[in-house]
């Protein structure tokens, strides 16, 4: 029988988990990330954990002195020149938050057509990768989160709170006029950078998306995000792939 293998996908605000015996998935859920959390998930006997992070120093640091006390192998990935069929276009490849390389990976791994990899979270990120596997580019933008707080941070006048109404509507008092337009300009950013990627692969493109902010991009899409692929977790699905090819 496959051995029990915990894969964590590390952010900014919180941690994503699952078990995994060979290719089933056995459990999964979110969590802030304590170490008390992380040693209640090492109860259940990983034989392995696999780690995707983003997460500050501290926070990875947090996680290995955890680990480490635990007795259980773990690995990180890390953002590579080439994996799984896909190629990283960066000149610099430890420079790519690891996150987008998986969900690349992932996506990739999925479709093997040209794909665009949006990936809402504390921050929103597109990726683009043409039928070659190659990484074209792509964009980071602050998310709905950090866009709302850097108005509340940077101005004087523009207070707010309350309504957190995933709409498109325009504002009629101050909450709302930002509440909406953080989703308007989210919802933007990723029309253009859809745009800008049919451009680069000269064609359609299948279109993935995960992430915590995911669900609400879907719903004010519309029927253009008809075709659009919604992954969970994507970029676990990634870790998973490059790790088997380690």
């Amino acid at each position: 029988m496959s051995v029990l293998r915990l894969e964590l996908d590390v952010g900014n605000s919180s941690l994503k988990w699952r078990y995994m015996r060979g290719g089933q998935r056995i459990d999964g859920g979110r969590i802030n990330g304590s170490s008390d959390e992380v040693l209640a998930l090492l109860k259940s006997g990983p034989a392995m954990v696999y780690i995707a992070s983003v997460g500050s120093a501290a926070r990875e640091r947090d996680l290995v002195d955890v680990l480490s006390r635990s007795g259980v192998p773990f690995t990180f990935a890390r953002s590579q020149r080439q994996c799984a069929g896909v190629t990283n276009s960066y000149a610099d490849v430890g420079k790519m938050g690891v996150d987008r390389w998986l969900v690349m990976i992932a996506a990739y791994a999925e479709c093997s057509a040209p794909c665009a990899v949006i990936d809402a979270g504390t921050a929103l990120t597109v990726d683009i990768v043409d039928d070659a596997g190659v990484h074209l580019g792509g964009y980071i933008i602050a998310g709905v989160g950090l866009s709302a707080k850097a108005l509340a941070d940077h101005t004087g006048r523009v207070r707010f709170a309350g309504d957190e109404k995933v709409s498109l509507a325009p504002g009629v008092d101050t909450e709302s006029c930002v509440h909406h337009g953080k989703w308007l300009a989210q919802l933007g950013a990723v029309n253009a950078a859809l745009e800008q990627a049919e451009l680069a692969v000269g064609g359609k493109l299948n279109v993935y998306i995960t992430g915590g902010d995911a669900p609400a991009l879907l719903t004010l899409a519309g029927a253009r995000a008809e075709q659009w692929r919604y992954r969970d977790e994507l970029v676990l699905d990634g870790l998973a792939a490059v790790m088997a090819a380690s």
